[in-house]
């Protein structure tokens, strides 16, 4: 009744992701009128991996729109997000409209992506390289997942798939008629591009490539698949910056102490508040030389933060990313 991506992909959705122990929701009068999925992945933050969720799915019945079900549910979803030790919660807004409705929950726009647009007459495929679609290919999928992980991991602050999650990836590659293109050479993977096509062009959601000459492989081949004059990848934040995703922190301390272990220059006198789902999180916290203590100190003065511009600081010297978030 609320999601409009149609049927195949609301039934991928519910049969690769959803399970009870994920599964949040808001019951009235004997009938469910608003739910979401707390999806578990995890993070490159500061040098280290940390667990988070991603809130998926969230919708509300039509009928209780009105009735503020939704704020109740992600205040409970926090606060078992955050006893079940996550230490993010993040998640994609629907369209532009909602940036401004989660940021009243805590949530910051962090997750930005660019996309770089070639034309396919300005590329070129290296005769050196094999591009081929392992799309259908699951002997490969072992290999796959060993390249895609130890390139995912390289980037210092961005949302980690495990292997389970990218068969689900690629289930979903395939509902949109889209490709895995794979580069090889000798029989090695060098690069791997996860296609799919609009009227216009192909749009490449996520690219790794061990060079240049393998990433102008891999775009050629799939304008060519396509037959599409123009390939649009996305990428880092490079230039011209476009927002994707939201965070909010959930585990204030934890963040904090490894915030601080990286950026031991950084001195920070903070007194977070107004996280009322997560009273925890309400307190002072001192950043100096590498380390982060709790509670006031004397003779010290205490600004006060909230959890929104306590997640903007935290990422305000990374760059967060995230891809192939089935959004």
């Amino acid at each position: 009744q609320c999601l409009e991506d149609g049927k195949v992909f609301v039934d991928l959705r519910f049969k690769k992701r959803c399970n009870d122990e994920i599964n949040a929701v808001v019951e009235r009068n004997g009938g469910m009128v608003s739910a979401l999925q707390m999806i578990p992945y995890t993070m490159n933050f500061c040098g280290k991996i940390i667990p988070l969720s991603y809130i998926s799915g969230a919708c509300t019945h039509p009928a209780c729109r009105e009735l503020e079900v939704m704020e109740k549910l992600l205040a409970d979803t926090h606060r078992r997000m955050f006893l079940g030790g996550s230490w993010l919660s993040i998640l994609v807004p629907a369209n532009k409209g909602w940036f401004d409705y989660y940021a009243q929950w805590g949530y910051e726009s962090v997750f930005n992506y660019s996309l770089q647009i070639r034309k396919a007459d300005e590329l070129q495929a290296s005769p050196l390289y094999t591009i081929v679609d392992e799309t259908d290919e699951p002997d490969f999928m072992a290999e796959h997942c060993r390249y895609f992980s130890n390139r995912i991991k390289n980037r210092s602050c961005c949302v980690l798939h495990s292997r389970e999650d990218l068969k689900v990836v690629l289930d979903d590659l395939r509902v949109r008629n889209g490709k895995l293109l794979i580069a090889r050479r000798c029989g090695l993977i060098h690069g791997m591009a996860f296609c799919i096509a609009d009227e216009n062009r192909v749009l490449i959601q996520e690219l790794f490539a061990d060079n240049n000459v393998v990433r102008d492989s891999l775009m050629k081949t799939a304008s060519q698949v396509y037959q599409k004059e123009e390939v649009a990848c996305k990428q880092l934040p490079l230039s011209n910056p476009q927002s994707l995703g939201m965070a909010r922190v959930l585990q204030v301390e934890k963040m904090l102490s490894l915030f601080a272990a990286k950026y031991p220059s950084v001195v920070w006198n903070l007194r977070v508040e107004g996280d009322e789902a997560i009273p925890e999180n309400n307190d002072f916290f001192t950043v100096v030389k590498g380390k982060c203590t709790r509670g006031r100190l004397k003779d010290h003065v205490y600004h006060p933060c909230t959890i929104n511009q306590l997640t903007r600081l935290l990422f305000a010297k990374e760059t967060p990313y995230m891809s192939l978030m089935i959004n």
